[in-house]
């Protein structure tokens, strides 16, 4: 009779380490299919309720009256802090494989801090028109357009490179409220030219930039955009690229 029981004790044992086992693979993939819904829909968690939180959203929701036109298109969800103030900055004409460094024209607004939390879009698309290429961008309420002259509109889509502080793929990241935020950087890197800035020689290339900037590094960043290091500068103020397209 203590045999039977201990081979019954011990199918017992084989079939619950057989159930967890496979309740713990369900578990594995229900988690992959959440991590995936979360970077295509742009969810994230917010750990540190303080901080700067952006995920790239992998398949931008575009009106198909739209899609027909839109040659490339970004998103990025953006959760920003309580009475967090900050600057909106894009602009195309010649920028530098790293860092910050920007020549060309360019467009700017500031918003207003909240006391409370917000979840802003960042949306960014560039469309053929004729012979030059058109930028879309719109962040919030407000948005713009303006006329991107130094990419070849016949192959500029070939010849991209994109830099993002965000990228689908890597999921969220978040950052402290005092840093700048490069969401997008994109050039041609058949454009090469060598400029003098601040002094030394830098390869520059056609190009633009979009960026979110804390207020308080306003100053900061007018002095990277012209190549120039600022007092104290801590490598930090500034998200490193998370992807490459």
């Amino acid at each position: 009779m203590k045999y039977v029981i201990r081979l019954f004790a011990i199918v017992l044992l084989l079939a619950g380490g057989i159930a967890l086992a496979r309740l713990s693979m369900a578990n594995h993939e229900l988690q992959r299919q959440i991590t995936q819904l979360e970077a295509e829909v742009g969810r994230m968690p917010i750990e540190d309720s303080e901080r700067v939180h952006l995920v790239e959203i992998e398949s931008p929701e575009v009106p198909p009256e739209v899609a027909a036109r839109v040659e490339r298109v970004w998103q990025f969800r953006c959760y920003l802090p309580p009475d967090y103030g900050m600057m909106r900055f894009s602009g195309d004409g010649r920028v530098a494989e790293e860092g910050l460094y920007f020549q060309g024209g360019s467009s700017s607004g500031s918003g207003s801090p909240s006391p409370e939390a917000i979840h802003q879009l960042m949306t960014v698309s560039f469309q053929k028109k004729g012979d030059r290429l058109e930028a879309f961008h719109a962040f919030g309420g407000s948005s713009g357009t303006s006329s991107w002259g130094s990419f070849d509109v016949d192959d500029f889509d070939d010849s991209w490179v994109v830099q993002k502080a965000v990228s689908s793929s890597r999921g969220p990241r978040s950052f402290d409220h005092e840093t700048i935020l490069p969401l997008l950087k994109i050039y041609d890197p058949d454009s090469a030219e060598e400029k003098q800035v601040a002094g030394q020689p830098v390869t520059t290339y056609a190009g633009g930039l979009f960026v979110l900037c804390p207020k308080s590094l306003n100053a900061e960043f007018d002095q990277l955009k012209r190549g120039e290091t600022p007092a104290g500068f801590d490598p930090s103020w500034v998200a490193g690229v998370a992807a490459d397209e």
